[in-house]
């Protein structure tokens, strides 16, 4: 008895040592994450940490008490239908680049081309000011997108934005903020967290789940939009087009991929959740795309069945302490899951750059960084540190020694080689971001990798230009 009860011992505290372990390496990534690739909630972050900090407020007077080199850029990828069949097969066969995977993309259950005007685009923007409904509602609008738009915002907005998304005839839900019930365990010391923000509708989801079930409801309630559903991050994106009118052929349950080979299931942040939750290595492949959660599109009975989908599995993840993590972007890893083991029917993946939405998170980042890298090699900074803050401050062009004129503001790209594979990713003309197939994105999401400067040389100009046409 006494040797088998040393032996537990032993073996609780090599558990105790690996949750640890686990814990530590989660932890670094959510603040890796933070700072360099930060996944957008649809809360504005001073917004949602002045709810967070009322939410504990009322919590603790409550009586209830609750136990690199940047890499170049070569081709775009492979097949993700190719990638898919390999893995039920066992193993990953030679594949297709992207362009061609798109065209022998699988056929079962398409669609008619969809209606626009019976379409709805649904995102949660809750906290915002003005101008980010602006360039979001507003560049959609400017499209001439004439469908529906829902968009969960705050309780109690300010009036110019309520009187602009009157105008712009968006349908609203005000998202109310509460006490939540979902408590995270990935503490170093065992102990639940408590910063977590939930909606009353859904308190025992985090914000970051909890918009997958308001997002059904809302869609439910819009009895006319029975075509195209897109479901969206709001602060991170805008439009240059149509995307429904875009699509040919849609199909029930539309996913997107990010830049790949560079991004793969095996990153981390979708790769190390699933695989400690789900004790599962099916995402530790560098076959795989990695998917966008925060774009995904089909109809309505597909959008409805997909939501169901992650619904079913957050409510796995969050009886399970293992599953829950203070992670941002968990749901990002679920996404992926439950299209790579095959739980979506009907659902197809979206190549990079050939689809109604282009999630540019990565080569955005890649050019910034190179921009910077740049300047200092030319010697007109004396660190990086310096030349990100000029960078910032000034855009791309003049940060390498080129003229940037006031009336070219749309021609943003810097003009000299900078060895990335960029030729052919802007017009600039128009300054959009186009397709693979020379067309523009219809979304362009992640536009803030570019900086900060992007926002304001590029995005506010391009909002000021359509506020402009309305008057």
């Amino acid at each position: 008895m006494v040797r088998i009860s040393r032996q537990r011992d032993r073996e609780r505290r090599h558990l105790n040592t690996k949750t640890r372990s686990v814990i530590l390496f989660l932890l670094l990534g959510i603040v890796c994450w933070s700072f360099v690739n930060y996944r957008d909630t649809g809360i504005d972050v001073d917004y949602f940490e002045e709810l967070q900090e009322k939410s504990i407020r009322d919590k603790s007077s409550s009586s209830e008490s609750h136990s690199q080199d940047v890499p170049v850029l070569k081709d775009q990828g492979k097949s993700t239908d190719a990638a898919l069949s390999a893995l039920s097969l066992g193993g990953v066969e030679d594949q297709e680049d992207h362009a061609a995977s798109s065209a022998s993309a699988s056929t079962d259950a398409k669609s008619p081309k969809w209606d626009s005007a019976k379409s709805v685009v649904i995102g949660l923007a809750a906290g915002y000011g003005v101008h980010v409904y602006q360039q979001f509602v507003g560049s959609l609008r400017a499209t001439g997108y004439n469908g529906h738009i829902i968009l969960g915002i705050a309780s109690d907005p300010p009036s110019d934005v309520t009187d602009y998304l009157q105008k712009q005839n968006v349908i609203t839900h005000p998202v109310e903020i509460g006490t939540c019930t979902y408590f995270n365990y990935t503490t170093v010391d065992g102990i639940p967290s408590t910063d977590q923000v939930c909606s009353t509708d859904y308190p025992d989801y985090k914000i970051q789940w909890g918009r997958f079930p308001m997002a059904r409801d809302w869609l439910l309630q819009c009895e006319e939009c029975t075509d195209g559903v897109m479901l969206t991050d709001t602060r991170d994106a805008y439009f240059q087009s149509d995307p429904f009118e875009y699509i040919e052929e849609p199909h029930p349950i539309m996913v997107f991929e990010e830049m790949f080979p560079n991004l793969t299931t095996n990153h981390w942040l979708t790769n190390t959740p699933v695989e400690y939750c789900r004790e599962t290595t099916i995402l530790a492949n560098e076959s795989l795309p990695m998917l966008c959660s925060g774009s995904t599109m089909g109809s309505r009975e597909g959008i409805l069945e997909y939501i169901d989908v992650m619904v079913k599995e957050f409510d796995y993840w969050k009886e399970r302490e293992n599953c829950r993590s203070d992670m941002v972007g968990d749901d990002q890893a679920i996404h992926n899951y439950v299209f790579y083991n095959k739980q979506l029917k009907g659902a197809v993946a979206i190549p990079h750059r050939t689809g109604a939405i282009h999630v540019v998170g990565f080569m955005a980042d890649i050019i910034f960084r190179n921009v910077i890298r740049k300047r200092v090699k030319m010697g007109l900074s004396e660190d990086k540190f310096e030349a990100e803050e000029y960078v910032n401050s000034h855009g791309y062009k003049m940060s390498l020694g080129e003229p940037s004129e006031e009336d070219r503001w749309r021609d943003w790209m810097v003009h000299q080689n900078l060895g990335l594979g960029e030729d052919g990713f802007m017009d600039r003309e128009t300054g959009f971001i186009l397709n693979l197939d020379g067309k523009p994105s219809p979304q362009v999401h992640q536009y803030d990798r570019f900086g900060l400067h992007f926002q304001s040389n590029f995005v506010e100009r391009m909002v000021q230009d359509i506020l402009d046409k309305e008057k």
